[in-house]
Parts: C-alpha cells; structure tokens; sequence
C-alpha cells in the first residue's frame, strides 16, 4: 500500500471514529465514503482496505425465513446488539422489554431484543367497539413477528406496530439510541404484554416504576395512541395493584369501563377483576 494510499485510509479510520456512528447500514457507508474519499479510488477496494486496517467489519445478522441482514460495524466504537437491532431499519426504536431493561424496570437480562418500525399511517377504523370482538381477539394467542435475526448470542425482533409518529420515543443518553420512554413502555407492555416478558413481568415494572411515572404525559400519550380497545382498563388494574393514587386512577375509571376486557391474549382459568372490568392470570 502506498504512503498516499495508507493517509487516505487513516483518514477515513479517523473521520468513522469521530462520526461516532457504531453501526451502518450497506448504503450508509457506500455513502459515507463516497462523501469523504480523497482520490478516485473504488469503494469496494476502500472498504477492503479498511477491513484489513481493522477500521470496519463486515457482521451478518442471520435470519430464518427472510433475507439475511449485512452490516458494517466500527469496532473501536464498541457496537452492541441494541445497535445493530436499530440499524435494521431507518426510523426504527427499541421498545417493549429492551426498553424496560434500559431504563432499569427489570431484574432479568434478556437476550431478545425489540425495535420497532411504525406501519404507514392507515384509516381509522369507524365500525363500532362489541363485546363479543374483544371475546374472540384475546380467545387466541398473541400475533407475533417474524422477523427475527440472530447476532452472537442474541435475536432480534423486528416489530411493526401502529403509526403514532413515534409519539413518546426519545433518545437514550447513555446509548445515544431511540427508545421509548418510561410512560410509553408501560403502555406497551400493557398492550402487548408478551413482548414485555408477560403479565407478571409487566406488573413489577408498574411496581418499580410507581414512584416515578410522568401520569399527566401517560394519559397524554394513552390519548394520542387513540387504541380501539379500552386498554385504560389494564393500565388502571396495573397501577392500582402498583400503589397508585385514587386521583390517578379515577382519571383512567373516567374513561369508561363500559366492556369486559383482558389482561393478556388467551388466559388460562382467568379471575374477574370487578372494579376495572378485567379478566387477569391468577396470581398477579
């Protein structure tokens, strides 16, 4: 290698490590080095050479079923599975139990890690709320993605939940990576409590959240979501079993209990809550 070409290299390792960006996707860096190569060089002879510089590294996340995934990772920048798992779509969030294990809500150290990419917006549905379709939807399991791609010892499952505009999702300061935050996971889980580790799961992260919960940003956010379901009627039994306030959870009574609802998909011999109109796993 030349002397002008290892100052072209260098310069590129040193330009990668001052970006700070982790993890790219194939066009991202067919970009990044369209943007700051020096010469006329090739990008895919830049790329070689970075590789055997040790500057980037080549990572495939496997999956079953759907098309593998390629990666270009920065090494000296220490990428983590959260990293690549947002890197597999552009506007895609950690969430659910990621979210929860980032922000200190549980005690278990997963090994599946969620992001989600919001669907395109979709018209709202206009036909009325009945008892009998809130029967015969959480009769069955939870639907699940399956999307999933493996990296070490982790898998990764890529979500597509409702357009919200990325409503209640911020930016981790420690991880420098978008994630929901604490009021939005609470109603995630609660929604869809098997990405959250279960109903128990979901129960002791309201338990240890209790002291700290935003509840005007949480009902801000329930409102905006705008779910068909009467979902306040969870989260109040959560809350309530949590040591919540009655000023806060006659708010959520105000919203009406006008349905029997569930507390997850498919509960064995479930108990009747009669104050929230919830059907629930004994136990919790």
């Amino acid at each position: 290698m030349t002397k002008r070409r290892q100052a072209e290299i260098q310069f590129l390792a040193e330009t990668l490590i001052n970006l700070g960006k982790p993890v790219y996707m194939l066009s991202e860096f067919k970009l990044f080095l369209k943007d700051n190569r020096i010469g006329n060089s090739s990008l895919t002879s830049l790329s070689s050479d970075l590789m055997d510089y040790g500057s980037i590294k080549k990572i495939v996340l496997r999956s079953e079923g759907y098309k593998d995934v390629e990666r270009i990772a920065v090494p000296l920048l220490n990428p983590t599975p959260y990293h690549y798992a947002t890197s597999l779509r552009h506007g895609a969030y950690l969430c659910h139990a990621s979210s929860m294990n980032i922000l200190g809500l549980t005690q278990q150290i997963p090994k599946t890690i969620y992001v989600n990419k919001e669907q395109s917006q979709k018209p709202i549905s206009k036909d009325p709320l009945r008892q009998e379709s809130i029967d015969r939807a959480f009769s069955h399991s939870q639907r699940r993605s399956k999307y999933i791609f493996k990296i070490d010892n982790f898998q990764i499952i890529l979500l597509s939940g409702k357009n919200s505009a990325n409503t209640g999702v911020e930016t981790d300061d420690y991880l420098g990576l978008p994630r929901t935050c604490l009021e939005r996971t609470l109603i995630d889980i609660t929604v869809r409590p098997r990405y959250g580790g279960g109903v128990f799961q979901v129960a002791q992260a309201f338990e240890a959240s209790i002291n700290t919960i935003d509840f005007k940003k949480l009902l801000r956010l329930l409102k905006k979501l705008n779910y068909k379901y009467p979902y306040h009627q969870s989260l109040g039994f959560y809350l309530e079993k949590a040591g919540a306030g009655e000023n806060i959870l006659s708010q959520l009574r105000n919203l009406g209990t006008d349905f029997d609802f569930y507390l997850d998909y498919s509960i064995a011999s479930p108990k009747f809550d009669n104050s929230w109109r919830v059907y629930f796993p004994p136990g919790i």
